[in-house]
Parts: structure tokens; C-alpha cells; sequence
């Protein structure tokens, strides 16, 4: 039991020591605290000169999302669509050469888009 008692008044010795050591930590910061406001009555003069205000700020546009961005790109220009169809068509004819047919087809819908254009100009 000697032990115990021994190592009870150590627990008891270190606690206090971490209680002492909390009390000079928390009035040297109410020290600073109040140091700091006497302070700022001084420093607020010199702040005035630092204030930045809307006018000093450039205004940076959000970069819009690269995803959507392409979406938005392939869906204004019928990529999309154009591979559908090529591929649909390759899957029903099966060409010997489907990189030569592709590029047969896209010229032929070239054609037909470029006739509508100008027969709407009529």
C-alpha cells in the first residue's frame, strides 16, 4: 500500500505542476490580449492605408467544367449524332474497308447538308 500512496502523491505533485503551468500560459495570454489592444489603437491608423476595397479586386470568371464543356461542344456541332449513324451504318453493312467507308459516308452527308444549305438560300 506504500506504493500506491507514494505514486498517488506523485499523480497529485504533476498535476499540479500542469496546473501552474496552465495558469502562467493563460495570463500571459490575457497579458497579450490586453497589450495588443492598446496596440491596436495605434495600428488602426496605419490598417486605414491597407484597406482593400471592391474597386482594388479583379473579378476571375469560375473555369467552367472541361466535361461539360466538350459535352456542350459535341452536342452544338452533332458529333454525337454523326457517330451514331456512321457506326449504325458500318454495323448494318459491314464494309470490307470501314475507315474508307467512313470517310465515303461523312463526304455524302457533307454533300446532302451543303444541297440543303442551298436550296434554303433559294
Amino acid at each position: 500500500m506504500a506504493d500506491g500512496e507514494g505514486s498517488t502523491s506523485k499523480n497529485d505533485e504533476i498535476v499540479k505542476a500542469a496546473q501552474n503551468e496552465i495558469a502562467q500560459a493563460m495570463n500571459k495570454a490575457m497579458n497579450n490580449i490586453s497589450n495588443n489592444s492598446k496596440d491596436e489603437a495605434t495600428s488602426n491608423s496605419l490598417k486605414d492605408s491597407s484597406i482593400v476595397t471592391e474597386q482594388d479586386i479583379e473579378y476571375v470568371q469560375p473555369m467552367k467544367d472541361p466535361y461539360n464543356k466538350a459535352i456542350t461542344y459535341l452536342e452544338n456541332h452533332n458529333i454525337l449524332q454523326l457517330f451514331q449513324q456512321l457506326t449504325a451504318s458500318i454495323v448494318y453493312t459491314k464494309p470490307e474497308k470501314p475507315l474508307e467507308y467512313m470517310m465515303n459516308e461523312v463526304e455524302r452527308m457533307k454533300k446532302e447538308r451543303d444541297q440543303e444549305k442551298s436550296q434554303e438560300k433559294k
